[in-house]
């Protein structure tokens, strides 16, 4: 039933990261050494077809978080980064903030049964529908309070546009023709098929209002202005985090890249999107019955070669990443404590109480390099010069 292309691989792959990001303000992907984390943990099933590689976040790590056995000095040569410049036009504009609001309140966008609304595209909405061909259903053709964004492409050509100027309870029947090249199950190709809807709601966001900030960010502000200030001063931070990343590793050449880690790194990588197209996998089998995707292949909408290289890409960009952040954390004599540790791990969702298992679950060596990565993160967004240019 599903249409996968590469924009929507994107989206999985981008939701997955964020339901357990190993650090505050770590935004990009090259932060995470792991994707799917949570999702990795509570799958742990197999992989259709092919053996499923194991997660192993601290491998090719001391304790330390340093990169074991290699000789960085002689690999990697830094750019300057004493004044790294900048226009602040480039680290904040009032469209960035706003982006920002409006990304967290859609997150928070609550189902509404009794919505007087009609639907548009771009509505989050739920449904359940039922498809049949020639008045008999078929299989991975039905499926039970189903959540999909009109107009993003999730499902088959044709279906969301039809979910357009309806109301919540409406129940209605569309038709659609899957392609002739429809992979995803082959006695469907070319065939015309009715699917009987029932739209159980839309996703509405909510209102930012004096009292919504008072409800919900009390932590951070009181007032719609004051959280205006808050998402500004920590879009700000980030961005100069960023930045600053961005301008070293564009200065800085790594004329080596130790094998072995790199290895590791690519194992992990390849476990955690097995993990994650498992996971989505036994969902939709939740939902309808049955199985959507034959294999990971399938499921990211690539070759096993188009996999294979992404892998790679991905696998090269970390490794590089934690290479820069450990020759500066060298280069500086940077030190690390073990209190800075505990805190970098209970500022990534963990109470007190749960470092230890935090550290079991995860090793010294995971936790050790992302703490690393993060004090020369804030070390290098302090060496940003700012102009007031455009």
């Amino acid at each position: 039933m599903k249409k996968e292309n590469k924009e929507l691989a994107k989206k999985k792959k981008a939701a997955a990261r964020k339901r357990r990001q190993a650090a505050r303000g770590l935004k990009t992907a090259t932060w995470i050494l792991i994707p799917c984390l949570v999702i990795a943990g509570i799958v742990g099933g197999i992989v259709y077809g092919e053996k499923r590689a194991k997660l192993n976040y601290s491998a090719g790590l001391t304790d330390d978080g340093y990169i074991a056995g290699a000789n960085l000095a002689e690999m990697v040569t830094l750019g300057d980064y004493s004044a790294i410049p900048a226009k602040k036009s480039e680290l904040i504009t009032d469209k960035m903030v706003q982006d920002k609001i409006a990304e967290t309140l859609a997150a928070k966008a609550t189902l509404n049964k009794e919505s007087t609304k009609t639907t548009a595209s771009g509505d989050k909405v739920s449904i359940d529908y039922v498809g049949k061909i020639d008045g008999k259903t078929f299989q991975n053709g039905s499926a039970t309070g189903y959540t999909l964004t009109i107009g993003e492409g999730t499902l088959v050509d044709g279906f969301e546009e039809q979910l357009v100027g309806h109301k919540a309870g409406d129940k209605f029947t569309i038709s659609v023709t899957f392609p002739e090249k429809y992979e995803q199950n082959t006695a469907l190709q070319g065939k015309q098929a009715e699917f009987d809807i029932t739209l159980n709601g839309i996703y509405e966001v909510p209102e930012l209002t004096e009292d919504y900030v008072k409800e919900n960010f009390s932590d951070h502000a009181s007032t719609v202005e004051e959280y205006y200030q808050y998402v500004e001063k920590t879009t700000y931070h980030e961005n100069l985090r960023d930045f600053a990343q961005a301008y070293l590793t564009e200065h800085s050449e790594i004329s080596e890249v130790p094998a072995k880690y790199l290895g590791k790194i690519k194992n992990n990588y390849r476990a955690g999107y097995e993990a994650e197209y498992n996971y989505y996998n036994r969902l939709y089998y939740s939902y309808t019955g049955a199985y959507m995707w034959k294999d990971v292949y399938a499921y990211y909408d690539m070759t096993k070669a188009e996999f294979q290289k992404q892998l790679e890409e991905s696998a090269m960009e970390s490794a590089k990443f934690y290479m820069l952040m450990q020759r500066v954390f060298e280069e500086e004599g940077m030190t690390l404590s073990e209190e800075e540790v505990q805190s970098f791990i209970m500022a990534s969702d963990y109470t007190e109480s749960e470092v230890d298992e935090a550290i079991k679950t995860y090793g010294e060596g995971y936790w050790h390099q992302n703490a690393m990565a993060d004090k020369v993160m804030e070390f290098l967004a302090g060496k940003v010069v700012v102009s007031e240019g455009e």
